[in-house]
């Protein structure tokens, strides 16, 4: 059940990522403002801005109306 879930989470991020290519946003990975998360979906747009948007894997139409722009180096990856 658990591999399920993963593969799952997986598909959905690629999914994800490719409508959103599509659209001048690209997915960058997780990121957290904290050593200890929680993590959000990080995008770049168009401009090469960072965004912070939904829980890891959960974004479905990032947008500047629905995320909040960030600067990466003042937080952390997750892995």
């Amino acid at each position: 059940m658990k591999g399920l879930r993963l593969f799952a989470l997986v598909a959905a991020v690629f999914l994800s990522i490719a409508a959103v290519e599509a659209s001048g946003w690209t997915f960058q990975g997780c990121w957290s403002p904290t050593a200890f998360g929680p993590c959000y979906d990080a995008y770049t747009d168009a401009s090469g801005n960072y965004w912070r948007c939904d829980a890891c894997g959960t974004t479905k139409n990032p947008s500047s109306h629905h995320c909040v722009q960030f600067n990466p180096s003042t937080g952390f990856w997750c892995s």
